[in-house]
């Protein structure tokens, strides 16, 4: 009796049960954005959609060679219908030419094809331009403050930067 016991509860164990939808998107996520932080786009190009790759390969030029990923932090996914979902980011980045650490929130939108989850766009929704091939924000002359309608402005924070120039 034990035997059988111990042989089923051995089948059962070996018989996993498949992925479930949101499990095999957190994965594709995890995956895809992991090789892009740390500069692997051959394998992040392969959860990207075949219509998306041109876009995404533009978009992430600078990865590398102008600007650093330092941190991605994953903020969840929603499922905005059964083969569609929203993956959200906050990434942490830096120019090679400067120290300053800036954070930029990206919603990415994936799609389900054929049970292989796909990147098909991504958009900045919050934080600094720049990380996804837009052009940096004009410099302010010294002393200007920045006004509400600033794209570059993280509304919310009440810390104010100011740099010194040895000039």
């Amino acid at each position: 009796m034990r035997a059988l016991l111990a042989l089923s509860v051995a089948v059962l164990a070996g018989c996993g049960i498949a992925p479930s939808n949101s499990q095999r998107l957190t994965e594709a996520a995890l995956e895809m954005n992991t090789a892009a932080r740390f500069g692997r786009m051959d394998v992040a190009l392969e959860r990207v959609g075949s219509r998306a790759r041109e876009d995404f390969m533009r978009r992430h030029a600078d990865w590398g060679p102008r600007l650093r990923v330092v941190d991605v932090e994953f903020g969840g996914f929603e499922m905005t219908q059964r083969d569609e979902a929203e993956v959200y980011l906050e990434v942490l980045w830096l120019r090679h030419d400067e120290a300053t650490v800036r954070t930029t929130r990206i919603a990415q939108r994936w799609r389900d094809e054929r049970g292989h989850w796909e990147l098909v766009g991504e958009e900045r929704r919050d934080g600094d331009t720049g990380l996804l091939g837009e052009p940096p924000p004009k410099e302010k002359p010294a002393g200007e403050a920045a006004s509400a309608s600033d794209p570059g402005r993280r509304p919310g924070l009440s810390l104010h930067t100011r740099v010194i120039r040895d000039e």
